[in-house]
């Protein structure tokens, strides 16, 4: 743990009245499943909470009831409260302050500004900040910052919440950040009312039809390189268009392609509504695509990371791969 000890942010967490939650763009299960784990144990707490995140929430998410809990207040009003009141910011799973989005200079405002997260690329953007990058998600970091503030107060939402977090960010138990803690807290939070069947079901077999034709047409355009260790694939707007997805819907695809036998890496570029590339990476056995992402102002996991490059998409290839050749020698074939 670097930065304070979980006692330290339990102990400021107890101390405020009013408190605003932040997470990450594109935000995915850990980090929804974070929003959605805090937002529903500080009003068990008593506190006044509301929870912000950036851009559209993925629709898979919802039976979390993240239409209900987040989001709730505009820009308008959550600036006029945060500055006619103590508010103490608290920031999940967002390895620094610009992944915060459109709310970035909201958190910024608060009397007090927390972070907790799990992302070894984080330097630690608040004033008080507890960073384990050896935890497998940041909803199993909340877990135990929960059993220290006071475990009665965990019932099977807030059970359920944590473990879609778990399960997101270990692959439901199949990645390498699984460690046997990891199993342990997923037992814990299954008899404290957790559901592993309907929470599976939600996230994996509840998908728009769209995110699966823009799946479809992401594996059809990879082609493989570097003698088969990298599988490259992209995501623009037109393929986004015709297959009539969103932009949040390009989750899974890069766990699609990971799965090609002899690959050591999946590199995915997705246009962004802005003219930015979005780079998605992904690693196996071992090969560190942190690296490759923080070259670019990046960061994430060993294995997991990614990068905005503000570039049309020809040229943040160009870029990539020139970084990729200094790994895996200048041969793409």
């Amino acid at each position: 743990m670097r930065g304070v000890g979980l006692d330290t942010i339990a102990s400021r967490i107890r101390d405020a009245s009013d408190v605003f939650l932040f997470t990450h763009e594109f935000a995915d299960g850990d980090a929804l499943g974070s929003m959605v784990a805090l937002t529903l144990y500080l009003e068990a707490m008593g506190k006044s909470v509301h929870a912000f995140v950036p851009g559209k929430v993925q629709s898979v998410y919802q039976f979390l009831a993240t239409d209900e809990l987040l989001n709730t207040m505009s820009a308008g009003q959550a600036t006029a409260r945060i500055d006619a009141a103590d508010v103490t910011c608290l920031s999940v799973d967002a390895a620094d302050v610009d992944r915060l989005g459109e709310w970035k200079s909201l958190f910024l405002s608060g009397v007090e500004r927390l972070v907790i997260d799990h992302h070894d690329t984080n330097a630690g953007f608040g004033e008080v900040f507890a960073v384990d990058g050896s935890a497998s998600s940041c909803c199993e970091i909340l877990f135990e910052l929960f059993n220290l503030i006071d475990p009665r107060l965990i019932d099977a939402r807030i059970a359920s919440a944590l473990y879609t977090g778990l399960i997101a960010d270990t692959g439901s138990f199949q990645y390498a950040n699984t460690k046997a803690l990891s199993l342990v807290h997923g037992a814990q939070l299954i008899e404290l009312g957790a559901s592993p069947d309907e929470i599976s079901r939600s996230i994996y077999e509840s998908k728009p039809y769209g995110s699966l034709r823009l799946m479809a047409a992401s594996v059809a355009a990879s082609r493989l390189m570097y003698g088969g260790q990298v599988v490259v694939s992209y995501v623009t707007r037109n393929m986004l268009a015709d297959s009539g997805a969103l932009d949040e819907d390009t989750e899974g695809i890069t766990d699609e392609l990971r799965c090609i036998v002899g690959t050591k890496a999946v590199v995915l570029f997705k246009e962004a509504s802005d003219g930015s590339v979005k780079v998605s990476l992904r690693g196996k056995y071992g090969f560190d695509v942190k690296r490759i992402a923080t070259t670019f102002g990046g960061g994430g996991h060993l294995l997991a990371a990614g990068c905005t490059i503000r570039s049309e998409l020809g040229e943040a290839e160009v870029r990539i791969l020139a970084e990729l050749d200094r790994y895996l020698g200048p041969s793409r074939i």
